[in-house]
């Protein structure tokens, strides 16, 4: 009786939430408004990006005098060279002809970042905003942006807390997706842009149309009471439960508590600045398959594009300020880039780089022909991000996001996870991190090329330091420690040089 109750209550939930989800009101909160008329400035969004297979460091790193091209400093460096017929992998970033204007003022990558990951290779993803060595295909500590969003309530005043969206898998395990909540549980993304649309916009509703408004407060108090009822009888099962099915549980009421911020009155004001335009529902018709494997590969490019437009305008408006968004490769025939149909395989695997992309081992010079396809997937990657910064500037907004943009490897042949590519990117509001510069972090060996990890003489600049810097960024400056590494220093303190 008490199972046909309890499954009862779930149907009537979902029934109240599917049958008022159309109706929601969109609103942008007040908040914004208020920080824009006391001059001060709004609040960070972040945004953690994953580009897959590692990179062609020798287009990616400062130039040295290879190419024969002028060295590279911290403030001045090119990114618009071309060389044996690919370009610099950055290139979108000064490319204002494509992108309507440089962000070289706006980015800042750096070299020599490790992800101190056991997984060695592509469950590596699972390491980026954790931190976190992987253990039974997981990893061991929340995400950086499930931390500030949900556990520091970053985003508990705005009506999605956090949006994880991906292209073609919507898998979770730790190669397949960037956001884990506590103890490394890994959250659900959105592979569908319809999907995305839904969560964060749908319900928009005219102020002009009182019978929309009328329906939409309805729908607010039945979804209120519905959810009231769901959390108490939620709440009178935690009690039963072990501690590891209560941390599962815990998720789901924080799930339940996004929802019920849908419920809310909606408030008025402005962005302080940020053009805030509801995008039209996704079409459809430009990505008729999703997943890989199943026929979505040749619509990766339109499903990317299309969470680009979504994201822009979530952060616009104040829907949500953390996101985290998974892209994928071009693996089809007759790609765009005109790249082997097997990126991994055919494009990633051949990579054989030089000393710069072989993690410091003296093996030669590498096959500069194998750097080239590599090389052309990264800019490829890049002018995703690019576009990205576009759009949030044509909003209003850029100033006001971090991105973090990584992969899961250095040099992909290899599978290394040490000189991961690292890129900032945004305006990290003027203060945060200091812009337009260009980072090469210290050698993790002093006397050798290359040592390992247990090597008295490694000194790794990890990603952890990043995390710890990107947490005090957004005010958390209690945060001197984060990820679950073997060796502490690994994972304590700030990365030296961002500001």
């Amino acid at each position: 009786m008490k199972n046909q109750k309890r499954s009862a209550t779930r149907r009537s939930f979902l029934k109240a939430v599917g049958a008022s989800a159309t109706a929601l009101p969109f609103y942008r909160l007040l908040e914004n408004s208020v920080l824009a008329q006391a001059g001060q400035p709004l609040p960070l969004r972040f945004c953690g990006i994953y580009h897959p297979h590692g990179i062609s460091m020798e287009y990616f790193a400062m130039l040295d005098g290879r190419f024969s091209l002028a060295k590279d400093t911290e403030t001045a460096f090119n990114l618009t060279y071309t060389q044996n017929g690919a370009q610099c992998v950055l290139q979108p970033f000064d490319d204002a002809t494509t992108y309507g204007q440089s962000f070289k003022s706006k980015i800042l990558p750096i070299e020599g970042i490790d992800l101190m990951s056991n997984a060695n290779g592509h469950d590596t993803a699972g390491t980026i905003l954790t931190g976190s060595y992987i253990a039974s295909s997981k990893p061991m500590n929340s995400s950086i942006d499930q931390y500030m969003a949900v556990e520091r309530k970053l985003g508990a005043a705005t009506r999605v807390t956090s949006i994880a969206v991906g292209v073609g898998d919507d898998s979770t395990q730790a190669g397949t997706t960037l956001s884990f909540g506590p103890g490394g549980a890994p959250l659900p993304k959105v592979i569908d842009p319809v999907q995305a649309f839904n969560t964060l916009f749908s319900g928009y509703v005219p102020t002009s149309d009182p019978t929309a408004a009328m329906a939409a407060m309805r729908a607010r108090a039945k979804g209120r009471s519905v959810i009231d009822f769901v959390v108490k009888d939620v709440n009178r099962m935690n009690t039963r439960l072990a501690a590891v099915e209560q941390q599962k549980l815990q998720q789901h009421l924080d799930s339940i508590r996004d929802l019920e911020k849908q419920f809310q009155e909606p408030s008025t004001g402005n962005t302080g600045g940020a053009t805030c335009t509801v995008p039209g529902t996704p079409n459809k018709t430009k990505f008729p398959s999703l997943k890989r494997y199943n026929g979505g590969e040749p619509y990766f490019d339109a499903i990317t594009d299309s969470f680009i437009d979504l994201l822009t305008q979530a952060f616009a408006c104040d829907i949500t300020r953390f996101a985290t968004f998974f892209m994928a490769d071009l693996s089809y025939s007759g790609n765009m880039l005109g790249l082997n149909a097997d990126n991994h395989g055919g494009v990633a695997h051949t990579y054989n780089g030089s000393q710069l992309g072989n993690d410091g081992h003296p093996v030669g010079n590498g096959d500069a022909t194998t750097w080239v396809p590599l090389a052309k997937f990264n800019r490829y990657s890049y002018g995703k991000i690019a576009l990205f910064m576009q759009k949030l500037a044509a909003a209003g907004v850029l100033d006001n996001v971090l991105i973090y943009a990584s992969s899961d490897m250095g040099n992909p042949a290899l599978h290394s996870t040490r000189n991961a590519p690292t890129l900032l990117a945004g305006g990290a509001a003027g203060t945060k991190f200091r812009m337009g510069r260009r980072l090469k972090m210290s050698a993790d060996c002093t006397t050798n090329l290359w040592c390992a990890p247990t090597d008295a003489e490694f000194k790794a600049s990890t990603n952890n330091h990043l995390l710890v810097s990107i947490a005090q960024a957004f005010g958390l400056t209690d945060v001197t420690s984060f990820g679950t590494q073997s060796t502490s220093s690994w994972k304590t303190g700030t990365l030296t040089g961002l500001l």
